[in-house]
């Protein structure tokens, strides 16, 4: 049984994220038996307090692969951080073999549940269910101990792609996929649900993947600026399923 859940969050990112990490907390709180922990880098003890008020346990943490993200990123670096604080899971987590990982914009609507232990990694497709073997990294399930042993040969091609400099698309989910593509193993599509692949009365873990309940809001009511085109296109898919996922996210929000 999946006991912890891990996200991440840097400083610059926190204020816009904050109605999402509030919801990802107060879900998983209230239909799994899970300890959320949030890595977080950053200085802002304002920030702190209002993650361990919703009921986070905060680690702080900056990147082992700082160095190299920086020259990556140049001063992009502080907007992105979070993104990378995961591949080191498997160093601050002694405890547990088996953890549970995602991004911040998900909601969890029943205990996330894994039959069988995964090598390294599992994780679901990302825009097609059935689109294979291109995973989404937003959820993953972590083998940490198969983990720690690959972390150096993972880390070195990080160093070796920011040596060319970073470019905008794909950030670690790049990394994630080019190290372990042949290695995942698939996760069910419940546990990484996409409100554009419909409602599903089975789903555990709801992952706003693409356009979030503010960019949804904003369409609902013509508000500008409008969504990109990408997520004005995922929420055409199927706007009666984002209309009853937004409507849950909603309730939480104000809970």
């Amino acid at each position: 049984m999946l006991r912890k859940w891990y996200f991440a969050v840097n400083e610059k990112g926190f204020r816009s994220s904050s109605p999402l990490m509030r919801v990802a907390v107060g879900s998983a709180l209230a239909n799994t038996g899970l300890e959320p922990i949030c890595l977080y880098n950053g200085a802002d003890e304002a920030h702190v307090a209002q993650l361990e008020a919703w009921g986070a346990r905060v680690v702080r943490h900056t990147s082992r692969l700082e160095a190299h993200l920086r020259k990556g990123y140049g001063d992009k670096y502080d907007v992105f951080s979070g993104h990378w604080l995961r591949v080191d899971i498997p160093w601050i987590e002694q405890e547990e073999d088996v953890i549970l990982y995602t991004d911040i914009d998900v909601m969890f609507l029943r205990q996330p549940r894994v039959w069988l232990r995964p090598v390294y990694l599992a994780a679901a497709p990302e825009r097609y269910r059935w689109r294979w073997p291109h995973f989404n990294s937003g959820v993953m399930v972590l083998n940490l101990p198969r983990m720690r042993a690959v972390y150096d040969a993972f880390a070195a091609t990080i160093a070796k792609r920011m040596e060319g400099g970073w470019t905008e698309a794909g950030h670690d989910q790049v990394s994630y996929n080019n190290f372990f593509k042949s290695r995942r193993q698939p996760l069910a599509h419940a546990m990484n649900w996409k409100p554009y692949w419909g409602v599903n009365k089975d789903a555990r873990i709801i992952h706003f993947h693409g356009p979030k309940p503010a960019n949804i809001l904003h369409m609902r009511e013509g508000r500008k600026p409008p969504m990109r085109e990408t997520y004005q296109k995922l929420w055409s898919t199927d706007k009666e399923a984002y209309d009853h996922y937004c409507a849950l996210f909603q309730g939480y929000l104000e809970a």
